[in-house]
Protein backbone atom coordinates (compact mmCIF):
# COMPACT_ATOMS: atom_id res chain seq x y z
CA UNK A 1 0.00 0.00 0.00
CA UNK A 2 1.29 3.42 -1.01
CA UNK A 3 1.11 6.21 1.37
CA UNK A 4 1.09 9.56 1.49
CA UNK A 5 3.55 11.30 3.81
CA UNK A 6 3.15 15.50 3.47
CA UNK A 7 5.25 18.20 4.98
CA UNK A 8 4.12 21.66 5.44
CA UNK A 9 6.66 24.37 6.50
CA UNK A 10 6.64 28.31 5.25
CA UNK A 11 10.94 28.50 5.68
CA UNK A 12 11.93 26.36 2.55
CA UNK A 13 15.43 25.71 4.34
CA UNK A 14 13.31 23.49 6.89
CA UNK A 15 10.92 22.49 4.81
CA UNK A 16 13.50 20.77 2.31
CA UNK A 17 15.82 19.59 5.11
CA UNK A 18 12.70 17.86 6.60
CA UNK A 19 11.82 16.27 3.29
CA UNK A 20 15.55 14.82 3.20
CA UNK A 21 15.44 13.79 6.51
CA UNK A 22 11.89 11.50 5.74
CA UNK A 23 13.16 10.36 1.73
CA UNK A 24 15.84 8.79 4.04
CA UNK A 25 13.83 7.20 6.63
CA UNK A 26 11.37 5.79 3.72
CA UNK A 27 14.44 4.30 2.50
CA UNK A 28 15.55 2.86 5.08
CA UNK A 29 12.36 0.65 6.79
CA UNK A 30 11.14 0.65 2.91
CA UNK A 31 8.18 2.28 2.45
CA UNK A 32 6.53 3.05 -0.39
CA UNK A 33 5.35 6.33 -0.13
CA UNK A 34 4.88 9.54 -1.91
CA UNK A 35 6.69 12.45 0.06
CA UNK A 36 5.15 16.05 -0.99
CA UNK A 37 6.07 19.35 0.27
CA UNK A 38 4.62 22.34 0.72
CA UNK A 39 5.32 25.88 1.63
CA UNK A 40 1.57 27.08 2.02
CA UNK A 41 -1.18 25.74 4.01
CA UNK A 42 -3.47 26.64 1.51
CA UNK A 43 -2.00 24.15 -1.15
CA UNK A 44 -1.95 21.33 1.18
CA UNK A 45 -5.68 21.63 1.85
CA UNK A 46 -6.37 21.91 -2.41
CA UNK A 47 -4.11 18.36 -2.13
CA UNK A 48 -6.53 17.11 0.35
CA UNK A 49 -9.33 18.09 -1.56
CA UNK A 50 -8.37 14.65 -3.73
CA UNK A 51 -5.99 13.06 -1.83
CA UNK A 52 -6.09 10.69 0.92
CA UNK A 53 -3.49 12.30 3.68
CA UNK A 54 -1.90 9.49 5.89
CA UNK A 55 0.95 10.69 7.83
CA UNK A 56 1.41 14.78 8.33
CA UNK A 57 4.66 16.98 9.73
CA UNK A 58 2.86 20.07 10.03
CA UNK A 59 4.44 23.52 11.31
CA UNK A 60 2.40 25.31 13.39
CA UNK A 61 3.00 29.12 12.70
CA UNK A 62 2.65 29.34 9.72
CA UNK A 63 1.79 32.20 6.79
CA UNK A 64 -1.71 32.26 6.07
CA UNK A 65 -3.69 29.31 7.58
CA UNK A 66 -1.82 27.88 10.71
CA UNK A 67 -1.30 24.58 11.38
CA UNK A 68 -3.46 23.90 14.05
CA UNK A 69 -6.24 24.24 11.44
CA UNK A 70 -4.70 22.57 8.97
CA UNK A 71 -4.85 19.53 11.47
CA UNK A 72 -8.39 19.44 11.97
CA UNK A 73 -9.32 19.63 8.73
CA UNK A 74 -7.17 16.61 7.77
CA UNK A 75 -8.83 14.43 10.50
CA UNK A 76 -12.48 15.41 9.21
CA UNK A 77 -11.31 14.38 5.88
CA UNK A 78 -9.40 11.38 7.13
CA UNK A 79 -10.26 10.29 11.04
CA UNK A 80 -6.95 7.82 10.97
CA UNK A 81 -4.26 10.57 10.03
CA UNK A 82 -1.09 10.65 11.76
CA UNK A 83 -0.58 14.29 12.65
CA UNK A 84 3.11 15.46 13.83
CA UNK A 85 3.71 18.75 14.42
CA UNK A 86 7.57 20.57 13.73
CA UNK A 87 7.54 23.89 15.74
CA UNK A 88 10.36 26.32 16.78
CA UNK A 89 7.93 27.14 19.74
CA UNK A 90 7.74 24.55 22.41
CA UNK A 91 4.93 26.66 24.22
CA UNK A 92 2.95 25.66 21.17
CA UNK A 93 3.39 22.14 22.50
CA UNK A 94 0.42 21.78 24.53
CA UNK A 95 -2.02 23.66 22.13
CA UNK A 96 -0.70 20.62 19.36
CA UNK A 97 -2.24 18.06 21.60
CA UNK A 98 -5.51 19.54 21.90
CA UNK A 99 -5.77 18.25 18.14
CA UNK A 100 -4.71 14.49 19.15
CA UNK A 101 -1.21 15.19 17.57
CA UNK A 102 0.73 11.99 17.57
CA UNK A 103 3.96 13.77 18.28
CA UNK A 104 5.73 17.33 18.44
CA UNK A 105 8.95 17.93 17.39
CA UNK A 106 11.33 21.66 17.93
CA UNK A 107 12.98 22.90 15.21
CA UNK A 108 15.71 22.26 14.54
CA UNK A 109 14.73 18.72 14.29
CA UNK A 110 16.65 15.81 15.67
CA UNK A 111 17.72 13.51 13.06
CA UNK A 112 17.42 10.29 15.71
CA UNK A 113 14.21 11.66 17.79
CA UNK A 114 12.68 12.05 13.95
CA UNK A 115 13.27 8.72 13.51
CA UNK A 116 12.09 7.39 16.54
CA UNK A 117 8.88 9.51 16.19
CA UNK A 118 8.14 8.24 12.12
CA UNK A 119 8.74 4.72 13.27
CA UNK A 120 6.08 4.85 15.98
CA UNK A 121 3.87 6.38 13.48
CA UNK A 122 4.59 3.88 10.61
CA UNK A 123 4.12 1.09 13.03
CA UNK A 124 0.63 2.60 14.41
CA UNK A 125 -0.46 3.65 10.76
CA UNK A 126 0.21 -0.50 9.78
CA UNK A 127 -1.84 -1.29 12.95
CA UNK A 128 -4.77 0.99 11.65
CA UNK A 129 -4.54 -0.27 8.66
CA UNK A 130 -4.52 -3.82 9.67
CA UNK A 131 -7.28 -3.70 12.44
CA UNK A 132 -9.72 -5.80 11.83
CA UNK A 133 -13.71 -4.07 11.70
CA UNK A 134 -15.17 -4.09 15.11
CA UNK A 135 -18.13 -6.49 15.56
CA UNK A 136 -21.14 -4.81 17.10
CA UNK A 137 -21.92 -6.09 20.51
CA UNK A 138 -25.70 -7.58 20.56
CA UNK A 139 -27.60 -7.27 23.73
CA UNK A 140 -30.95 -7.99 25.19
CA UNK A 141 -33.47 -5.21 26.03
CA UNK A 142 -36.52 -5.94 27.52
CA UNK A 143 -36.48 -8.69 25.98
CA UNK A 144 -35.70 -7.38 22.54
CA UNK A 145 -32.07 -8.13 20.69
CA UNK A 146 -30.13 -4.71 20.29
CA UNK A 147 -27.25 -4.60 18.22
CA UNK A 148 -24.31 -1.61 19.22
CA UNK A 149 -21.21 -0.66 17.32
CA UNK A 150 -18.57 -0.41 19.91
CA UNK A 151 -17.20 2.49 18.90
CA UNK A 152 -20.05 4.44 20.33
CA UNK A 153 -19.81 2.89 24.03
CA UNK A 154 -18.26 4.90 26.76
CA UNK A 155 -18.10 3.02 29.24
CA UNK A 156 -20.05 0.90 31.09
CA UNK A 157 -21.01 0.38 35.11
CA UNK A 158 -22.41 -1.98 37.29
CA UNK A 159 -25.51 -0.70 38.77
CA UNK A 160 -27.68 -3.06 41.57
CA UNK A 161 -28.22 -5.97 39.28
CA UNK A 162 -27.91 -4.47 36.08
CA UNK A 163 -24.77 -3.23 33.86
CA UNK A 164 -25.61 0.02 31.96
CA UNK A 165 -24.33 0.55 29.18
CA UNK A 166 -23.60 4.39 28.70
CA UNK A 167 -22.90 4.95 24.81
CA UNK A 168 -23.28 8.37 22.59
CA UNK A 169 -26.57 6.67 21.43
CA UNK A 170 -28.24 6.21 25.05
CA UNK A 171 -28.06 3.80 27.91
CA UNK A 172 -28.77 0.43 28.07
CA UNK A 173 -29.41 -1.96 31.28
CA UNK A 174 -28.63 -5.32 30.40
CA UNK A 175 -28.84 -8.69 33.14
CA UNK A 176 -25.15 -9.06 32.40
CA UNK A 177 -22.05 -8.93 34.50
CA UNK A 178 -19.40 -7.09 33.91
CA UNK A 179 -17.05 -10.10 33.52
CA UNK A 180 -19.50 -11.27 30.68
CA UNK A 181 -19.30 -8.08 29.43
CA UNK A 182 -15.62 -7.63 28.96
CA UNK A 183 -15.09 -10.91 27.69
CA UNK A 184 -17.26 -10.44 24.34
CA UNK A 185 -15.68 -6.55 23.99
CA UNK A 186 -12.74 -5.78 21.76
CA UNK A 187 -9.64 -4.78 23.40
CA UNK A 188 -9.79 -1.91 23.27
CA UNK A 189 -12.19 -2.17 26.51
CA UNK A 190 -10.63 -2.37 29.72
CA UNK A 191 -12.33 -3.26 33.64
CA UNK A 192 -10.47 -0.78 36.05
CA UNK A 193 -12.51 -2.08 38.87
CA UNK A 194 -15.07 -4.61 40.05
CA UNK A 195 -17.64 -2.51 38.74
CA UNK A 196 -16.74 -0.49 35.50
CA UNK A 197 -15.82 -1.17 31.95
CA UNK A 198 -14.23 1.94 29.99
CA UNK A 199 -13.76 2.45 26.11
CA UNK A 200 -9.92 3.46 25.89
CA UNK A 201 -10.59 5.37 22.51
CA UNK A 202 -12.46 7.81 25.27
CA UNK A 203 -9.58 8.49 28.02
CA UNK A 204 -8.22 11.80 28.28
CA UNK A 205 -5.66 11.37 31.08
CA UNK A 206 -4.46 8.37 33.70
CA UNK A 207 -3.44 10.18 36.33
CA UNK A 208 -2.39 7.66 39.38
CA UNK A 209 -5.24 5.84 40.09
CA UNK A 210 -8.21 7.62 38.41
CA UNK A 211 -9.31 8.07 34.49
CA UNK A 212 -10.44 11.16 33.21
CA UNK A 213 -12.78 11.07 30.40
CA UNK A 214 -12.84 12.75 27.72
CA UNK A 215 -16.88 14.06 28.00
CA UNK A 216 -15.59 14.70 31.80
CA UNK A 217 -16.50 11.51 33.77
CA UNK A 218 -13.67 11.10 36.23
CA UNK A 219 -13.28 7.32 37.39
CA UNK A 220 -11.57 5.12 40.15
CA UNK A 221 -8.96 2.44 39.14
CA UNK A 222 -8.88 -0.54 41.50
CA UNK A 223 -6.13 -1.72 43.64
CA UNK A 224 -5.89 -4.92 42.26
CA UNK A 225 -6.39 -3.55 38.44
CA UNK A 226 -4.06 -0.69 38.59
CA UNK A 227 -1.16 -2.36 37.20
CA UNK A 228 -3.03 -4.27 33.90
CA UNK A 229 -4.55 -1.60 33.29
CA UNK A 230 -1.92 0.84 32.98
CA UNK A 231 0.46 -2.08 30.69
CA UNK A 232 -2.77 -2.34 28.85
CA UNK A 233 -3.11 1.59 28.02
CA UNK A 234 0.52 2.30 28.03
CA UNK A 235 0.61 -0.13 24.94
CA UNK A 236 -2.13 0.55 23.47
CA UNK A 237 -2.45 2.58 20.22
CA UNK A 238 -3.97 5.48 19.77
CA UNK A 239 -6.73 6.46 17.69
Amino acid sequence: MKINIVLCDDESIALRINCTYIEELVKKFRIDANILGFLRGEKLLEFMENNIIDIAFLDIDLKGTNGLTIASKLQRKNPKVITIFISGHREYAFDAFSVEAFGFLAKPVDAERLERVFKKAVIQLNYLSNRAPSVPLIITVDNIKKKINQSCILYIERKNTQSVIHAKTGNFCVYETITSLVGRLDKKFIQINQGMIINMDEIETMRGIQVDMKNGDVFPIGRTYSKDVKKKYLEYPRV
